[in-house]
Protein backbone atom coordinates (compact mmCIF):
# COMPACT_ATOMS: atom_id res chain seq x y z
CA UNK A 1 0.00 0.00 0.00
CA UNK A 2 1.36 3.46 -1.18
CA UNK A 3 1.60 6.35 0.64
CA UNK A 4 -1.80 8.14 -1.81
CA UNK A 5 -3.84 4.83 -0.91
CA UNK A 6 -3.32 5.82 2.67
CA UNK A 7 -4.49 9.30 2.45
CA UNK A 8 -7.20 8.40 0.63
CA UNK A 9 -7.92 5.65 3.10
CA UNK A 10 -7.51 7.78 6.10
CA UNK A 11 -9.46 10.41 4.10
CA UNK A 12 -12.35 7.69 3.86
CA UNK A 13 -12.69 7.22 7.94
CA UNK A 14 -12.58 11.06 8.47
CA UNK A 15 -15.70 11.84 6.07
CA UNK A 16 -17.53 8.45 8.30
CA UNK A 17 -16.63 9.85 11.21
CA UNK A 18 -17.71 13.13 10.83
CA UNK A 19 -20.91 11.41 9.41
CA UNK A 20 -21.28 9.46 12.73
CA UNK A 21 -20.53 13.03 14.61
CA UNK A 22 -23.58 14.83 12.53
CA UNK A 23 -25.77 12.26 12.95
CA UNK A 24 -25.00 11.86 17.07
CA UNK A 25 -27.97 11.87 19.43
CA UNK A 26 -25.90 13.43 22.25
CA UNK A 27 -25.70 12.38 25.86
CA UNK A 28 -23.86 15.60 27.44
CA UNK A 29 -21.87 15.01 30.66
CA UNK A 30 -22.51 16.79 33.67
CA UNK A 31 -21.54 20.40 33.34
CA UNK A 32 -17.98 21.79 34.69
CA UNK A 33 -16.85 25.14 35.28
CA UNK A 34 -14.41 25.86 32.44
CA UNK A 35 -13.04 29.47 32.69
CA UNK A 36 -11.46 31.55 29.90
CA UNK A 37 -8.55 33.86 30.44
CA UNK A 38 -9.42 37.24 28.28
CA UNK A 39 -7.29 40.01 28.08
CA UNK A 40 -8.95 43.53 29.50
CA UNK A 41 -7.68 46.78 28.73
CA UNK A 42 -6.72 49.64 31.07
CA UNK A 43 -6.15 53.70 30.89
CA UNK A 44 -5.63 54.99 27.28
CA UNK A 45 -3.14 56.47 25.13
CA UNK A 46 -3.73 58.84 22.40
CA UNK A 47 -2.97 56.81 18.75
CA UNK A 48 -3.68 59.55 16.15
CA UNK A 49 -3.09 63.02 16.30
CA UNK A 50 -4.12 66.40 14.41
CA UNK A 51 -7.97 66.63 13.75
CA UNK A 52 -8.76 63.17 13.60
CA UNK A 53 -6.96 61.97 17.16
CA UNK A 54 -7.72 58.01 18.18
CA UNK A 55 -7.40 56.42 21.36
CA UNK A 56 -6.63 53.03 22.67
CA UNK A 57 -5.97 51.38 25.74
CA UNK A 58 -2.27 52.12 27.30
CA UNK A 59 -2.58 47.93 28.36
CA UNK A 60 -3.84 44.45 29.18
CA UNK A 61 -4.17 42.17 31.90
CA UNK A 62 -5.42 39.09 32.02
CA UNK A 63 -9.01 38.87 33.50
CA UNK A 64 -10.73 35.21 34.37
CA UNK A 65 -14.48 35.34 32.95
CA UNK A 66 -16.98 32.91 34.12
CA UNK A 67 -17.70 29.90 31.99
CA UNK A 68 -19.38 26.53 31.49
CA UNK A 69 -18.87 23.47 29.28
CA UNK A 70 -20.15 20.11 28.78
CA UNK A 71 -19.11 16.95 26.36
CA UNK A 72 -21.33 15.02 24.67
CA UNK A 73 -19.79 10.94 26.01
CA UNK A 74 -20.33 9.53 22.34
CA UNK A 75 -19.22 12.00 20.13
CA UNK A 76 -17.15 14.23 21.98
CA UNK A 77 -18.83 17.52 20.87
CA UNK A 78 -18.37 20.19 23.39
CA UNK A 79 -20.76 22.77 24.25
CA UNK A 80 -19.73 26.00 26.12
CA UNK A 81 -21.73 28.76 28.05
CA UNK A 82 -21.35 32.08 29.77
CA UNK A 83 -25.11 31.94 31.55
CA UNK A 84 -26.55 30.66 34.27
CA UNK A 85 -29.78 29.86 35.86
CA UNK A 86 -30.91 30.07 39.52
CA UNK A 87 -31.86 26.01 40.67
CA UNK A 88 -34.52 25.42 43.12
CA UNK A 89 -34.07 22.33 44.85
CA UNK A 90 -37.09 21.95 47.48
CA UNK A 91 -39.09 24.21 49.60
CA UNK A 92 -39.70 23.63 53.76
CA UNK A 93 -42.58 25.31 55.46
CA UNK A 94 -42.66 28.89 56.10
CA UNK A 95 -44.35 29.21 59.77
Amino acid sequence: MNEREIQEQLSEKLVQSEKRMADCKHDFAVPIYDPETVQQGYGSIQDGAGSDPHWSFKGYYDVEKPRWSRECKKCGKKEFTYTQEPVIENYKPKF
